[in-house]
């Protein structure tokens, strides 16, 4: 028996090996659309029993943020993130790199570790003297998807 087709050709299976970023992304994207097929996409979403909401940052007593912090506050990640700026890609790019190779699959795992690394990023590129101009998509070998894209203020 072949599973439903939904719009953009997603189907049950397709979602379930999404994760929870991605899944919301495809349910906040289905919904936007305002239509009967979107409708249905964002309702399968919603049924199918996986998270799908946007993960919250990490709590602050959580021992992961702590690690993260110390790694974004290094001289390593802001040249990182400086560079992959000057590369025409998200600050978060750079960092995500050191992210996973320090973290490995602490931070590859938790839903909320890359919306966290974001927010930090974002911190240490305002400091930088940086104003963010707009989102990218990052390269298929970070764990986050996409990240803010900045420009010197």
């Amino acid at each position: 028996m072949r599973e439903e087709i939904y719009i953009g050709g997603w189907t049950l299976s397709r979602l379930r090996e999404r994760s929870q970023s991605e899944r919301h992304a495809v349910w906040k994207r289905a919904k936007s659309l305002h239509s009967a097929e979107g409708n249905h996409l964002a309702r399968a979403i919603e049924r199918l029993g996986l998270p799908y909401a946007e993960p919250e940052p990490l709590a602050e007593d959580d021992a992961l943020l702590a690690r993260m912090k110390e790694i974004i506050a290094s001289l390593a990640a802001r040249s990182a993130a400086i560079e992959a700026t000057l590369d025409g890609l998200p600050a978060l790019a750079g960092i995500d790199v050191l992210l996973h190779e320090q973290l490995g699959e602490d931070y590859r795992r938790d839903p909320a570790a890359a919306p966290t690394a974001e927010a930090l990023v974002a911190d240490l590129m305002r400091g930088l003297g940086y104003v963010e101009v707009g989102r990218k998509d990052l390269p298929a070998r970070c764990v986050a998807r996409s990240g803010a894209f900045w420009k010197r203020g």
